[in-house]
């Protein structure tokens, strides 16, 4: 019985030896990496951590980690612990998996992304298709101001269709425009031959809630094009235009 309560204490002595081998050699690991430098911890995200979510809430659910790197390689502001005093700041921005945690990426208000991307104050932001000969989207750029002119119904045909100008004046926040060949073609299999040669462009406008749900129904049932604004003209809504009407009547 002697026998074998000195064997298992032999046993337990050497895990113990063997546990803090690892350790030191862990330790030794880190410490060649930095090449006999200077070495210092500093935190890494472990995951992809949203802009909003608190320093508290990054130590609770131990989103960072720390790592050993060389001192000359850490930038000034990196972290080395999310210290108690961080807690009710947010971040302004997602942080990537394995990314260093910075001071400066936290904040005590995490600013209105509405501003950020340029929407006026009390106007909103809405997203549509419109169509453009290729050559003119890329003359329209963000703060430009546009007339929007709608023909409807979209896939009727050009003898039932009127054409008229939907918002007098609205803003440009953005537009993705480019070569024919880098733009995603309009997605209506059905387009007349009359538009044939336009393409469709991405394009964001700044407009009031009434205009606002003018336009995302417009998206659905017409054609939107854009009219840029020259210093100067004053367009002002009037009649549709229509195959009957196109051409002034001739005075006799």
């Amino acid at each position: 019985m002697r026998r074998r309560v000195l064997i298992v204490l032999a046993a337990l002595v050497l895990a113990g030896f063997s546990g803090i081998s690892m350790l030191l050699y862990t330790r030794g690991v880190d410490q060649r990496a930095v090449d006999g430098r200077r070495a210092v911890s500093v935190l890494l995200a472990t995951k992809q951590i949203p802009a909003g979510t608190t320093a508290a809430q990054i130590r609770k659910a131990k989103l960072a980690r720390t790592v050993v790197m060389p001192a000359g390689t850490v930038p000034e502001g990196a972290l080395t612990s999310l210290d108690p005093a961080l807690d009710s700041l947010r971040l302004t921005s997602d942080l990537a998996p394995q990314q260093l945690v910075m001071r400066g990426l936290f904040s005590s208000s995490v600013s209105n992304s509405a501003s950020t991307v340029g929407v006026p104050d009390e106007q909103l932001g809405i997203s549509v298709e419109v169509s453009m000969a290729p050559g003119v989207a890329e003359k329209v750029t963000a703060g430009d101001r546009v007339t929007v002119f709608v023909t409807y119904p979209r896939d009727a045909r050009a003898s039932d269709q009127q054409t008229r100008v939907l918002i007098p004046a609205a803003t440009v926040i953005s537009i993705t425009s480019g070569q024919p060949a880098d733009v995603r073609p309009a997605p209506t299999p059905t387009r007349s031959t009359r538009t044939a040669s336009a393409q469709s462009y991405p394009v964001t406008l700044a407009v009031d809630q009434q205009n606002a749900t003018r336009l995302v129904h417009a998206a659905q049932t017409a054609e939107i094009y854009l009219g840029l604004i020259g210093e100067g003209a004053q367009v002002t809504p009037s009649a549709a235009v229509n195959y009957d009407s196109l051409w002034p009547k001739e005075t006799p």
